[in-house]
């Protein structure tokens, strides 16, 4: 009941299309009835005697006419009767698919921003393959109930009831011998509806497994090709493809039982029919043409009782389809701001740490972290691999929030001050460098788009990527591909720096900036950096001790907390963590330090 209330609420957004819609079903319904209740007297009309001059095509004498009258009214009230009802259809059709249509655009954006939205923790437990299927396939399916299945719901339901006041109306008790047989397919209706829904929720979920796989090799597909693993990923896809399948079979076969089993029942009220009127007919307390109108009825009501049965199929396959998608939206976004959060306009003193402390669950990351920076301080960031140093830095810009302590930009705690005021104060340049689909341009002003032209090639200039940016086809109105992946490695870096150095924030975190690089690239990266740099409060995380040896402060992460912190040719006379890891990269020892 929670689910259909759930879409009841964006359905009511779309209530005067609702209203038209539903008045435009009750006129087809009713021009559906017409068109059963005047078979009888038609029939009556054209194979009656000559003696028999008059008939009423309804029960009133205002309505009775003789038969040169007849052959004028019965071919108009026919013509008009189909007019009536191709226009109710035409109303109904446009309105309820116009309500449909608007519902799925309305979820999919509501989707969409509520996974924009989402804390970085969830990102990195679901994969992008499965929220892609949520997005897609999900909507998708809820798409057609929405726009198709509601719609024949609604006017088949309609339709019946006009159709049984017809049978009921020229004969209550052999409409009572007719229906006799419907309450019969009530309970393999209910089963068959919870075995659609289940079934098809476990299609959704290898749907997105699927979806999963096929994201995975195509963003993969260097890796896949360089290690040979085309057939071993053929077979995972297969695998998955053939699950899918039975899914899909199982609900193929739910829909193929439930048709012959309605037209089963509806055989045996048929029978039933036929045998009573048969009766009543000999026995004369049932006129031949009202039988006839009753007979059309009961054949005009068989079709949507059949429609709806097989629309109940697709409604519960688009409500496993809500249902995976409240789910998603059902997920916690990220913590909002306080009622009493302030906006932060810049960084005037300093940036402290103190008694932070961050773990996932029961494991600690960090402990007891103090630390306090001045403005324009550059502070590095080293210690071995899986110690916390991207953690570390994903506390300043709240992708996570501390466990314990607190974290504080000018004596205030960022917890109190707005999201967007406080990420506005952060550039961010990393090793898995995120670039779009879009031209240079775009991708340098990515966060501030109306940035003129001017100003973007400065920043590009800045980045050292101004050069191979004009050997490009269509310079800066290049289009880079998915990823960036008609650049080199470090273009792209110098992209990222370009679109760093283009915000202009007092806070700039390089985290593992030019590990990805061979040694070329990460010398033309390093000019964009040392300009990115100059005037910022810095924290470089660093894989490559050689690129920190400039910095303020050095400070080494190692069980949980600040293990040794200094100036480069301090830690080395120390000879503590920091002069081992010095010592291990450059006598050729490889040593896995970036995490």
């Amino acid at each position: 009941m929670k689910l259909y209330l759930r879409l009841l609420n964006f359905l009511l957004h779309y209530w005067a299309q609702l209203a038209l819609a539903v008045c435009f079903m009750i006129t087809l319904a009713l021009s559906n009835g017409a068109f059963a209740y005047l078979v009888g007297p038609v029939l009556k009309f054209l194979f009656a005697n000559n003696t028999d001059n008059t008939i009423r095509l309804i029960p009133l004498d205002i309505f009775t006419f003789d038969r040169a009258q007849m052959l004028v009214v019965v071919p108009m009230v026919i013509i008009l009767v189909a007019l009536v009802k191709g226009l109710s259809f035409f109303g109904q059709a446009y309105f309820m698919g116009y309500i449909g249509q608007r519902i799925v655009a309305d979820i999919r954006q509501f989707l969409y921003k509520h996974i924009l939205n989402l804390p970085i923790s969830y990102f990195t437990k679901n994969s992008t393959g499965a929220l892609m299927s949520r997005v897609t396939n999900d909507v998708g399916m809820l798409q057609n109930t929405a726009a198709d299945s509601v719609a024949t719901l609604l006017r088949e339901s309609l339709t019946i009831i006009a159709l049984a006041t017809v049978v009921i109306g020229k004969d209550w008790k052999l409409a009572a011998a007719t229906f006799i047989a419907f309450p019969l397919a009530i309970y393999p209706m209910v089963r068959f509806s919870k075995k659609m829904r289940k079934v098809s929720t476990q299609g959704q979920a290898s749907m997105g497994a699927m979806t999963t796989l096929l994201h995975e090799a195509i963003a993969g597909i260097k890796i896949v090709k360089a290690f040979c693993m085309e057939k071993y990923e053929e077979l995972m896809f297969g695998k998955e493809n053939e699950r899918f399948s039975r899914f899909r079979m199982k609900s193929i076969k739910v829909r193929a039982i439930a048709s012959p089993l309605m037209e089963m029942f509806g055989a045996i009220g048929f029978a039933i029919t036929i045998w009573y009127a048969a009766y009543r007919i000999q026995n004369n307390t049932l006129k031949p043409e009202d039988f006839i109108s009753f007979f059309a009825a009961v054949l005009m009501l068989y079709q949507p009782i059949k429609a709806l049965n097989g629309v109940n199929m697709n409604i519960q396959q688009g409500l496993a389809a809500a249902a995976r998608v409240f789910e998603l939206l059902d997920v916690p976004q990220e913590t909002k701001d306080k009622g009493n959060a302030k906006r932060i306009d810049s960084i005037q003193h300093s940036i402290e740490f103190h008694d932070v402390s961050f773990g996932y669950g029961d494991k600690w990351v960090l402990k007891g972290i103090n630390l306090k920076l001045r403005k324009g301080e550059i502070i590095a960031i080293v210690g071995t691999s899986g110690v916390g140093k991207t953690t570390f830095v994903n506390l300043l810009p709240r992708f996570y929030d501390v466990t314990e302590g607190a974290i504080l930009f000018d004596g205030a705690d960022i917890r109190d001050v707005t999201k967007d005021s406080l990420r506005a104060q952060i550039a961010i340049v990393s090793q898995q460098v995120v670039l779009f689909n879009d031209t240079v341009k775009k991708n340098i002003a990515y966060g501030d788009v109306e940035r003129n032209e001017a100003d973007i090639i400065n920043a590009a200039k800045a980045a050292n990527a101004d050069v191979f940016i004009r050997r490009l086809p269509l310079g800066y109105d290049t289009i880079i591909g998915e990823g960036g992946v008609r650049l080199s490695g470090g273009e792209r870096q110098r992209l990222s720096i370009a679109r760093a150095i283009l915000k202009n924030a007092p806070i700039l975190i390089l985290d593992e900036a030019t590990s990805s690089l061979d040694t070329e690239s990460e010398m033309e990266v390093q000019k964009g950096l040392n300009n990115l740099v100059h005037g910022r409060t810095t924290f470089v995380v660093a894989h490559r001790l050689s690129t920190v040896r400039n910095a303020d402060r050095i400070i080494v992460l190692a069980d949980s907390g600040i293990k040794e912190m200094g100036r480069h040719e301090e830690l080395l006379r120390l000879g503590g963590e920091y002069s081992r890891i010095y010592k291990m990269q450059f006598q050729g020892s490889e040593l896995e330090v970036g995490g």
